[in-house]
């Protein structure tokens, strides 16, 4: 289903979570003096160029964005890098960042693990590999040196010999291949500390409503009643309780041949069908918009609805998921509980 994500304006100062110095013109290729190093931001829109880096790859990357970042410092040059992954922590990517520039270094996924190597001749490296099925093992090295990638190493290997490698784009024979990692270090596990959340949640979907508190009860009453009965499934009910303006929302996030409403926007991402465990679990008003958290097949998500009365009558004005919110996911590796 269409997702439409909007990453909301913040300005996050680097230093604070342990210094990001600012690289200057003469930092490639000499140390940098302490009293030049300068605090580096992160804005909302290097975040963005960042996001649209990794969607753009070729790698192997979700469909989810990625939400949540920190930093790591993979050559030792006190430069961060910038490590981001997204909820479910199953696909990752790395950046470097100097204060301008943004570059990705490399995607991290669930068969595909990043690692590192250490730190050597000023370099660092970012490092991932794995089967690629079969008989086969691929292995991704990228050399960094100075928060600036100088070496791109990508081999395949069939049945241990050799298929394929290149550096830099280039191909090279098996000598080659074979001294470049054989000059490597030791190799290194990345770990990951506290990560900082992203709010990528599109409060431009939801406008606000300044409705009065009985009306906020009349509201958050009917939306339990909306999802618990599956009320939003039916267009005709659609059609009688959302504005024109959601309405096209529904629309758009239709993916289907022909016209359609995306009904689907009321529920989680399960897919899965419904269960009589689908109920809302609590329903409230946070800044004019009405959060409410419902469990769905197993899952236990958050969405957010904008909504007024108009005639006596609740009207929809728009809905969206809440990104912040950690969806539970009933097949997740590390899920405990079960909601069915």
């Amino acid at each position: 289903m269409k997702k439409v994500f909007f990453l909301a304006a913040l300005s996050l100062l680097l230093s604070a979570c342990g210094g990001n110095p600012k690289k200057t013109a003469e930092a490639a290729s000499e140390p940098i003096a302490e009293e030049s190093l300068a605090p580096v931001t992160l804005s909302a829109e290097e975040f963005a160029r960042m996001q649209d880096l990794y969607q753009e790859t070729d790698d192997d990357h979700g469909w989810k964005p990625l939400c949540k970042w920190q930093f790591v410092d993979l050559d030792g040059d006190g430069i961060d890098e910038v490590w981001m992954r997204d909820a479910g922590d199953e696909y990752g990517a790395f950046f470097t960042f100097d204060g301008e520039n943004i570059d990705l270094i490399g995607v991290e996924t669930d068969r595909f693990p990043a690692y590192t190597r250490e730190q050597q001749d000023g370099k660092g490296y970012f490092c991932k590999g794995g089967s690629a099925g079969g008989p086969s093992y691929y292995t991704e090295i990228v050399t960094l040196k100075n928060s600036r990638v100088v070496d791109r190493f990508n081999q395949l290997e069939v049945y241990g010999e050799l298929e394929n490698a290149t550096l830099n784009g280039k191909e090279v024979g098996e000598e080659q291949a074979g001294a470049f990692m054989k000059a490597l270090p030791e190799s290194a596990e990345l770990t990951p500390g506290e990560w900082n959340m992203l709010d990528l949640t599109d409060y431009d979907r939801v406008p606000s409503h300044d409705n009065t508190p009985e009306e906020d009860r009349i509201i958050q009453d009917f939306i339990t009643r909306m999802y618990n009965q599956s009320l939003y499934v039916e267009d005709e009910f659609l059609e009688e309780h959302c504005t024109p303006r959601m309405l096209q929302q529904l629309k758009d996030d239709y993916e289907y041949d022909g016209e359609g409403y995306a009904n689907w926007d009321f529920r989680s991402e399960s897919n899965d069908g419904f269960s009589d465990g689908n109920s809302v679990i609590s329903v409230e008003k946070i800044d004019g918009r009405y959060y409410y958290e419902a469990k769905d097949a197993g899952y236990i998500f958050r969405n957010i609805l904008s909504a007024f009365v108009q005639d006596g009558k609740v009207m929809f004005d728009g809905i969206t998921v809440d990104a912040t919110y950690p969806v539970f996911d009933p097949f997740a590796d590390d899920a405990e509980e079960e909601y069915f």
